[in-house]
Order: C-alpha cells, then structure tokens, then sequence
C-alpha cells in the first residue's frame, strides 16, 4: 500500500485553492452567495489559504433543503469558502484513493456513471444467462440510511491507513466532523468520502468472497449469480461484514429471478 505524506501543502496551497475555486464557480456564477465570494475574491482566497496555514479555520454551518432524485433526499449546503476548500480537498485526495476503487464502482466517478453501470449489468445479466436463455438470480441491496450511517471514526481510519500527514487528517477531521451524524449529501468531499467507506465493502466482496459479478452505484449494490444459495450465503456474510466492520446495516432486501 503506497503511504502518502506531506499533502497539507499541497492541498491549502494558493494555486490549489484558485484552482478550486475555478472548478467550485462552474454553473453557479449567478448565485448570489457565489458572486459575493467572488466581488473580494483575492481577499477571500488569502484569508482562507491564511486560516489553514495557521490552523484556525472552522468548518461553517449548513443550509438544508430537500429535493426529489428520485426519491427524497435531504440535502445539506455549505458556506461558499467551506465548498471551495471541499474541491481543493478533493483535488488532492481523490487521485490518491481512485486507483484503490474496484472497476464496478460507478458512481461519481471520472468515465463511470449510471449509465454505463446499467451497460455493465445488462452485460452481467446476459453473461449468466446464457444470453436469456437460462435463469439467473439478482441480489440487489441499499444500505440503510448510508450517508447519515457513516461513522465518523471508522472512516478516519480507513483515510489514516494511507495519508500520514497529520496536518492533513486534522483538515479531513475538520470537514468530517463539521456535520453529524454521518456525512452530508451537498458535499463534493461527500460523494469522495462515500467511496472510500464504502471501497472496504468492495474490496471485502471482491477479495474475500471471490464474487464475479458484482456492481455498486453509491449504496446500491448488485450480485447477479446462477445459484440462489450462493447469493444468500453471501448476504449472510455481507451483513456481518457492513454491521462489524463498517457499523450499517441493509434495508429489506428483493430478490427478482432473471
């Protein structure tokens, strides 16, 4: 496992943070809390880039609303300047835990997406199937409230297995603990930390059971297999590994035969 050290830097450095903030402003320079940032935008990039240098920067607080997509979700947003470290954060971070993600793991993520996870499952499907001329069975299950199930100390440390810089994990503690329980939906470093808790999963079914065809869209999560013993000899293990391991638990489950 390679260790990464001295990314504070790297991270609250001037370029990085201008640098998030062209990627944060991208759809948004209508808004107005967007174009207030923006009016003393140098004064406020100097004044954050400050504060972390210094280690005084406190996470702000949130704005919550809900949307439909399509079911109710309800969403947390950040201050401006708190979204604008959120890219520079996940700038640095995410390169360093992207090689680490299983290939079936579709969401927000560069050149995934639903669309080419559904491509992949109908591809599964076939596969097992025989191109429809056999019968399969699908697993397919969500995780119980995942974003406010993520528990905050299990993910701190899976983060700490790879970046020893403390500098930096007192940063991602910054973000992490800002919002409890769990982790808000609205944040980019969210949608970053969601598949690096949920990569244990992955790598658990991908390594340790030894399932072929597996794919997972956020908390959603798909086995497709010819045996209906199989897949419930999996699920048994499965629930033992997300409530030991990562403190959650599945919702009801369905099971549809192919």
């Amino acid at each position: 496992m390679k260790i990464y050290k001295n990314i504070f830097e790297k991270i609250v450095s001037l370029e990085n943070l201008f640098s998030a903030w062209e990627e944060f402003k991208k759809g948004k320079q209508k808004k107005k809390d967007v174009m207030k940032f923006e009016f003393n935008l140098e004064e406020n990039t100097f004044n954050l880039h400050r504060e972390l240098k210094n280690k005084t920067y406190k996470h702000g607080s949130y704005h919550d609303f809900y949307i439909t997509d399509p079911k109710l979700r309800h969403i947390h947003k950040a201050a401006v300047k708190d979204r604008v470290l959120h890219h520079a954060v996940y700038s640095v971070l995410n390169p360093i835990f992207e090689p680490t993600f299983i290939y079936d793991s579709y969401s927000c993520r560069k050149g995934k997406g639903i669309h080419k996870g559904i491509y992949r499952l109908e591809k599964f499907l076939r596969k097992i199937s025989k191109n429809n001329l056999g019968s399969c069975f699908v697993l397919k299950c969500d995780i119980k409230k995942f974003f406010e199930s993520v528990n905050h100390g299990v993910l701190i440390s899976i983060i700490e297995k790879r970046i020893k810089d403390n500098d930096a994990i007192w940063l991602i503690k910054e973000i992490i603990e800002s919002f409890n329980p769990g982790v808000p939906i609205g944040n980019l470093t969210s949608q970053m930390f969601a598949n690096i808790y949920l990569n244990e999963l992955d790598q658990f079914v991908k390594q340790k059971l030894k399932i072929p065809f597996y794919y997972r869209y956020t908390d959603d999560f798909v086995i497709i297999n010819e045996s209906k013993e199989k897949l419930e000899k999996w699920l048994l293990e499965i629930k033992n590994f997300l409530f030991e391991k990562l403190k959650m638990e599945l919702h009801p489950l369905n099971k549809a035969q192919v």
